[in-house]
């Protein structure tokens, strides 16, 4: 056999094998092929009660009255139930728990993981469990009755997952402060303890907005307005956490009518040194904790509005 016939022979013969990894991979790649639609539920748009049951809580958020609720008592935080429906459309196991694992993942969630049950019109559509890694980096579910759990994401983003999952009944609630509409606002009063001169009402005048007493800003009050109906809380506290800030002196407060005289307040407590956040304390008794900058629109005084 010639060089040329030898080199043939070589060439083809590495094809060949070539040929068959491929094939062997193609195959194997086939094989561990899993299910992207394993955690997810057809028609999603049709659950109407999600369970979310550890040790430590249980949370029920049902759809009644064209509004999501908690538990019952208190509407659902809107944004946060879009986080859980994106979350549940888009969630993917990425790979099976290795078989040495697959013991200490299941202990953790039965421990300290979450039972997710999903409900339509009463009727069971999934049950799964969640937990996840000490860091809070990897999230795992495991369907209710199988033995193999999943480490699970969302492609194209790097975020726990189970995150939203894990919050408490406190989590969920909708933080908007002053849920109130333009079309049944009467008047809202703003006022300083310390500073009563600065203290000032907004009424309707003429058809549009003013402050009593003064010709005010139109623009100034209107974006004053905007940020006190969009002003959410950051989260509420309890126990321990809402008696340590509530005995604190009111800083300003500021209170909300509308044409049904219902009334919406909000008290503000003046910030202790060292203060993260600002608290105050809503008319209905909630403490809640805001970021500072979130109030830097709301706690204008009454020479702000003064035309330039």
């Amino acid at each position: 056999m010639n060089s040329r016939n030898k080199a043939l022979v070589i060439s083809l013969t590495g094809l060949l094998v070539m040929s068959l990894l491929l094939a062997w991979f193609s195959g194997d790649r086939e094989k561990s092929e899993v299910d992207k639609q394993m955690f997810r539920v057809e028609d999603s748009e049709k659950i109407d009660q999600v369970i979310l049951k550890s040790p430590s809580s249980q949370v029920d958020l049902k759809f009644e009255n064209s509004r999501w609720r908690v538990n019952g008592q208190w509407d659902a935080d809107p944004q946060m139930i879009k986080v859980l429906f994106a979350m549940l459309r888009q969630v993917e196991p990425r790979r099976p728990v290795a078989a040495q694992h697959r013991d200490s993942i299941r202990g953790a969630m039965s421990q300290s993981g979450v039972r997710v049950t999903l409900l339509a019109e009463g009727i069971n559509r999934m049950t799964f469990y969640e937990a996840g890694n000490d860091q809070k980096t990897e999230t795992y579910f495991i369907k209710d009755g199988d033995e193999q759990p999943w480490l699970v994401a969302i492609p194209g983003y790097r975020v726990y997952v189970g995150g939203v999952l894990e919050l408490d009944d406190y989590g969920w609630r909708n933080k908007r402060i002053f849920d109130f509409r333009w079309n049944t606002f009467k008047s809202l009063t703003a006022s300083y303890p310390g500073e009563p001169a600065q203290g000032f009402e907004v009424e309707m005048k003429d058809h549009f907005f003013g402050i009593r007493g003064m010709d005010a800003d139109t623009t100034k009050l209107n974006n004053y307005l905007d940020a006190v109906s969009l002003l959410f809380a950051s989260r509420y506290l309890r126990d321990a956490g809402a008696d340590s800030v509530s005995g604190r002196k009111t800083g300003a407060r500021i209170e909300v009518k509308d044409i049904g005289n219902r009334t919406y307040t909000l008290d503000i407590f003046a910030p202790a040194a060292g203060d993260k956040e600002i608290f105050g304390k809503t008319g209905a008794g909630d403490v809640v904790a805001f970021e500072r900058r979130s109030l830097s629109d709301i706690l204008r005084r009454k020479t702000w509005f003064l035309p330039r």
